[in-house]
């Protein structure tokens, strides 16, 4: 899962950087100039200076080199000045050199042909350039600030209506109920940009998806409120034809099965009312899970006759779980009509524990890189004569009540189908009685 990235951030890192980057270069460059400016008024003070004394000399050949604070003239050699070496007549030179503590622009050249140099003191302007620079740091990080909070501020203005437009969806996504009112969006509180119009445009998409929702919703009643009816008619024939003395043995058998599919179709169809809703199942149901087990095998019993297979029970404790019945019992019956669809000889075996129960069957197996594709709708084996929906309705069940469904397999060894469920948080969750 990706980190959450917030798009604020995303928005004033930009400004950041770029107002560092300007004021930062703009500083680079303006302390550049001026440096480039100070030694080139140095080195204009001291070619005059050195005109002036070749002057002043060649008037009076007594005359004295400058000795100022800032300008010191020297013939060479001399022996405070014993790094600086004289250089041919006609020669010249400047550069800076270190001479006790202080640090001095150096031009060496000749007055008359004699070896002459002119010390020109950088303190003062190494000083000024370091407060300069300070300066210069002080505007560059005023200036990030600056920038920084000008980001701050665009960005607040820029994601105020996206915040606006965020809140109204959830608010809408955590409402209890799903009614008409809570699909409109107030698309007249947004700005005439691209953010009103995807405001308009996710109100007519929530409304066509509104009234999807509401067709698919008042089918999935109607068709079990229809369907309930004749259901139970059938089921309530069924009981009195039981009752009817005198009956064959085949007649007898054949309206259990009649009551039998009957109370599997009503199980079905409240699993699958249940399935459409968006609500969940109250929290105060129990069902006994041995109970549906029982059913469930009893019920895909006639599917094996004729084959030499074996269907049996494995309960080693009796546990009582908040779901629905019919959830459960369309779940445990899909897994074992699998079982029985794809054993052909061998035997199937429903174990129950306390945190989960399996489906142990030795049919043909899965391989191991199709079970992605066996929970999607209409994907079946390469052996199944189904339409493929078994196991995505038992994935579409584990997710609504919340369970673990794994299948673990080895192709011409059988198959075993676990479910597991979460451990209750307190004493809820019950184990029944054996029976």
């Amino acid at each position: 899962m990706h980190p959450y990235e917030s798009l604020r951030e995303k928005l004033v890192q930009p400004f950041l950087l770029l107002g560092f980057i300007v004021s930062a270069t703009l500083s680079l460059i303006t302390f550049g100039l001026l440096a480039e400016i100070e030694e080139r008024a140095i080195r204009r003070a001291l070619h005059t200076e050195l005109e002036s004394f070749r002057y002043r000399h060649a008037v009076n050949p007594q005359a004295s080199p400058a000795n100022g604070a800032l300008i010191r003239g020297y013939f060479l050699p001399d022996e405070r000045l014993r790094g600086i070496r004289p250089l041919p007549p006609g020669d010249e030179s400047i550069e800076i050199r270190s001479i006790d503590v202080s640090e001095f622009s150096v031009l060496v050249s000749d007055v008359e042909g004699k070896p002459f140099t002119l010390l020109y003191d950088r303190s003062y302007i190494s000083s000024n350039l370091q407060q300069i620079a300070l300066m210069l740091l002080i505007a560059t990080i005023a200036m990030t600030a600056v920038s920084f909070l000008f980001g701050h501020y665009l960005s607040r203005k820029v994601l105020q209506p996206i915040l606006r437009l965020l809140g109204e969806v959830t608010s809408k996504a955590s409402a209890p109920e799903l009614a008409e009112q809570h699909a409109s969006f107030a698309t007249g509180d947004y700005p005439q940009d691209e953010i009103g119009h995807l405001a308009r445009e996710l109100d007519r998409y929530a409304h066509r998806l509104y009234s999807v929702l509401q067709r698919e919703s008042y089918f999935a009643s109607d068709v079990s409120h229809e369907l309930r009816t004749p259901v139970a008619i059938i089921m309530g024939a069924a009981e009195v034809l039981a009752e009817l003395p005198g009956q064959p043995a085949m007649a007898q058998q054949r309206i259990e099965v009649i009551q039998r599919h009957a109370a599997r179709m009503g199980q079905i169809l409240e699993a699958m009312l249940l399935l459409g809703r968006e609500e969940r199942p109250e929290s105060d149901l129990a069902c006994s899970l041995a109970e549906v087990i029982e059913e469930a095998t009893a019920d895909c019993l006639p599917s094996l006759s004729g084959r030499d297979v074996t269907l049996k029970t494995d309960f080693r404790a009796f546990p009582i779980l908040p779901a629905e019945r019919s959830l459960v019992y369309v779940l445990v019956s899909n897994l074992v009509r699998n079982a029985c669809a794809h054993t052909r000889q061998g035997s199937i075996c429903v174990c129950l524990r306390e945190d989960c129960f399996e489906v142990i069957d030795t049919g043909i197996g899965i391989p191991d890189e199709r079970f992605p594709e066996l929970v999607k709708r209409h994907v079946k084996g390469e052996h199944s004569s189904g339409h493929g929906l078994g196991l995505s309705i038992v994935s579409r069940v584990c997710a609504r009540l919340d369970w673990q469904f794994s299948i673990s397999t080895n192709e011409g060894q059988g198959t075993i189908a676990r479910m597991r469920w979460p451990k209750p948080s307190d004493s809820s969750s019950l184990l029944a009685t054996p029976p």
